[in-house]
């Protein structure tokens, strides 16, 4: 079928910013206050991704897990900073890895990061106001129009219709890679992709030590007597309330690029939230007087498509810690790759930070696009810790900054120079090169790590 018709020029930004999840709200940041006019899209009707949609309020992959200090600078430390309760200098305190109950329970001397969702997506709202990012909720990018091999347009629909954006530099924070997939940019598809994870939120529990363990026995349980297919975990984590949980067990496993599988792990992950929740209630002390709160807005997917880019990170880079000239951000999460048809915990493996290069965020074959997140040019065994929501942030703010820098010069993703690209961030607070290596080095000097591996 043939369907043809003129659209309207929405916007004519330097930088346009698809997806305002954890990668996409710092991308949009960074590249506005590197001077550039910045129009931000987001599919639903705030920003924050994992953190805020999937209700996963945590901030995975910020600390070196040895120590506990930040690996991830710039822009996350504003929104870890409130996250904290206001710590005036949350970069040089040591952290929890994230709000779990049994990683919490394992580092007790550590501060801990506990968000308010709510809280969060006013924060985001108010920096893109402060920052000049003209930001457009309700707003899903539906198709490209290549010319060359440049993306010369990025073709939108909301309640206003579909429109048409021109921008000079595009940075595709859709963690599908939606614009680079569609704009011609080179992409790969893992045979094996993570499972996807509904989330759900529950009140007034009185969350004690046996808590997680209890959890577990009850889901083996359900799970064993074949009222629960397939599950993951569960992990707990407090939110900013010690009486409210939030619960990562669902598990389903498809295609988030595929709507069908997507609708499924919907309608399963509702289902399934339900069956957990009565057999925590029924099992689990701490759950007596619970109630589920709500399930996540929106199904949490680790992993579709990836790009092919200049460098490509493996899952070898992290273990043999290969350093890069182009690094842009450091990784600091665990290699922890979820399995598609095995239900309970899986193992962790501890890993040093490693270097996140330029070249994961350049796709083959297009000249002005950049991605951000979990659609970065990794393999599978390395995106199984580059994929969260930190270290994302931590990339947005690289292709940020460099599609700003890129858009001034009126020059493509590669035509920057990754001196001046490293040098902006470092005053923007990365921690790289350098710096990088003195926060490491704390690392390496702890012999007991307090952490265990079967998570």
């Amino acid at each position: 079928m043939q369907y043809a018709r003129t659209l309207d020029v929405i916007a004519r930004p330097d930088v346009l910013v698809c997806g305002a999840g954890c990668a996409g709200t710092v991308a949009a940041l960074a590249a506005a206050r590197n001077g550039a006019s910045v129009m931000l899209v987001e599919r639903f009707g705030f920003a924050g991704g994992y953190i805020t949609g999937v209700i996963g309020a945590s901030f995975d992959g910020w600390v070196d897990l040895r120590s506990g200090l930040p690996v991830v600078g710039g822009i996350v430390s504003e929104f870890a900073q409130a996250a904290a309760g206001g710590k005036a200098d949350v970069m040089s305190l040591a952290f929890s890895p994230s709000n779990e109950l049994r990683e919490m329970a394992e580092t007790p001397d550590r501060n801990k990061i506990r968000f308010n969702i709510e809280g969060f997506k006013r924060q985001a709202d108010r920096l893109f106001r402060e920052s000049g990012v003209q930001v457009l909720y309700y707003t899903s990018v539906v198709d490209v129009i290549r010319r060359g091999d440049r993306v010369e347009g990025v073709v939108i629909a909301n309640k206003g219709g579909l429109g048409v954006v021109l921008p000079k530099m595009i940075v595709d924070a859709s963690g599908d890679a939606d614009v680079a997939a569609w704009g011609g940019g080179a992409f790969e598809v893992g045979a094996d992709m993570q499972p996807m994870s509904l989330h759900f939120r529950i009140g007034n529990v009185a969350i004690d030590k046996d808590t997680r363990d209890q959890c577990s026995a009850a889901l083996q349980a359900v799970h064993a007597r074949g009222e629960l297919t397939l599950y993951g975990g569960p992990w707990i984590g407090r939110l900013e309330h010690d009486s409210e949980v939030y619960v990562n067990a669902c598990r389903y496993a498809g295609s988030g690029i595929d709507p069908y599988d997507l609708t499924a792990a919907e309608i399963q992950g509702r289902l399934d939230a339900e069956t957990m929740f009565r057999a925590f209630k029924a099992n689990v002390p701490a759950f007596r007087d619970a109630y589920l709160s709500s399930t996540g807005p929106f199904v949490g997917v680790r992993e579709t498509r990836r790009i092919v880019g200049d460098h490509m990170l493996t899952g070898a880079d992290i273990e043999q810690e290969r350093r890069r000239e182009d690094v842009i951000a450091l990784g600091g999460w665990w290699l922890d790759r979820h399995p598609q048809g095995k239900s309970g915990y899986h193992m962790h493996a501890l890993c040093r930070p490693y270097d996140i290069g330029y070249g994961t965020l350049t796709p083959k074959g297009v000249e002005n696009v950049l991605v951000a997140g979990r659609c970065h040019s990794a393999d599978g065994a390395a995106l199984a810790s580059s994929r969260v929501t930190v270290t994302a942030m931590g990339m947005g703010e690289a292709a940020g900054t460099a599609a700003a820098m890129a858009a001034t010069a009126n020059a493509g993703s590669r035509g920057i120079r990754i001196g001046d690209l490293q040098s902006r961030l470092l005053k923007q607070g990365a921690i790289i090169l350098d710096r990088a290596d003195a926060v490491l080095a704390v690392g390496d000097r702890v012999k007991d790590k307090p952490l265990s591996m079967a998570r």
